[in-house]
C-alpha cells in the first residue's frame, strides 16, 4: 500500500476532466491500508511561477524526482490505489513539516 508521503506516478486527471497525465503525485491521506482510495496531491516541473499554494521539492534519490518540482496542494484527487503506476521514493520528514501549513491554509483549516 502507500503511506502518507509517498510520492507516486499516476495518471492525474485534467481539472476539466478532459484528459489526464501521467505525472508524479504526494500521498497526502493516511490509513490508505483500509481503504481502497488515496488522496493525491499534483506535483509538476513547471516551477517558474511563484504560487501560493504550492511548494518547491528538489530532487533526491529517496523521493524519486527527477528534476526540482512543485506539489500543487490546490490540485488534488482521490483516485482507486489499482490506478497507480508504481511508486517513485518517499518524501522527506523535513519537507513534509513544511508543506503542513501551505496544505491547510489552501482549505482554510488551522494547523492542529
Amino acid at each position: 500500500m502507500y503511506d502518507f508521503g509517498t510520492i507516486v506516478l499516476t495518471r492525474f486527471p485534467f481539472t476539466n476532466l478532459s484528459g489526464g497525465k501521467v505525472r508524479p503525485a504526494l500521498v497526502i491521506s493516511r490509513d490508505n491500508a483500509r481503504r481502497t482510495d488515496i488522496v493525491l496531491a499534483f506535483i509538476t516541473s513547471k516551477t517558474n511561477a511563484a504560487l501560493p499554494d504550492a511548494l518547491p521539492i528538489q530532487p533526491t534519490a529517496a523521493n524519486g524526482l527527477k528534476v526540482v518540482s512543485v506539489v500543487r496542494f490546490d490540485k488534488i484527487v482521490t483516485l482507486e490505489t489499482r490506478v497507480i503506476a508504481g511508486k517513485l521514493g518517499d518524501a522527506e520528514t523535513a519537507f513534509l513539516k513544511l508543506a503542513a501549513p501551505v496544505f491547510f491554509g489552501v482549505f482554510g483549516f488551522a494547523l492542529p
